[in-house]
């Protein structure tokens, strides 16, 4: 087991995980190819620490015991290259309601890696100073205020103990 799925299953079974009985789906590895594209794309070099996550498993998903039972897709939680390129973009751009608008400039300054309920929150790696977050610090952006908040230190940390969908 790999770094980056140890950190995952650090803590596990949630109580989220038991209440809603989880279960969990993890992307293949993401090529250099993919990683490229990404990079390319959002026009940034990926810290090292999200370029290893998306190296192990390429985006993860979920589904509840009752979304099973009734026939429910599953979520992705961590997002993998494609959500990155394509999906976030696209809910920047025109899914907030309000539209999400906190200082565009910001916003290039992180690359989202999480997100839950539908994107409604989305965790970002900081790839340098953000407001007053650090780099490789995780923020979340609030879909209701467009305002980033620090979570955690490090993605390791976020990984471990931050993001329990439900």
């Amino acid at each position: 087991m790999g770094k980056w799925r140890e950190a995952f299953d650090h803590g596990r079974p949630s109580r989220w995980d038991i209440e809603y009985r989880l279960e969990y789906t993890f992307g293949p590895p993401a090529t250099e190819e993919q990683l490229a594209r990404v990079e390319g794309q959002l026009g940034v070099r990926l810290p090292a620490e999200v370029r290893e996550l998306l190296s192990e498993f390429n985006g993860v998903w979920y589904t509840s015991e009752a979304g099973r039972m009734h026939g429910g897709e599953s979520e992705i939680v961590f997002l993998d290259t494609e959500c990155m390129t394509d999906r976030v973009p696209r809910y920047l751009r025109y899914g907030g309601d309000p539209p999400i608008t906190p200082g565009g400039a910001d916003l290039r300054k992180v690359v989202f890696v999480a997100q839950v309920n539908g994107f409604a929150d989305l965790y970002g790696v900081c790839l340098e100073l953000v407001a007053r977050f650090t780099a490789g610090a995780v923020v979340r952006l609030d879909h209701e205020t467009g305002e980033l908040t620090a979570e955690y230190f490090t993605l390791r940390e976020f990984v471990e103990y931050g993001l329990k969908p439900a």
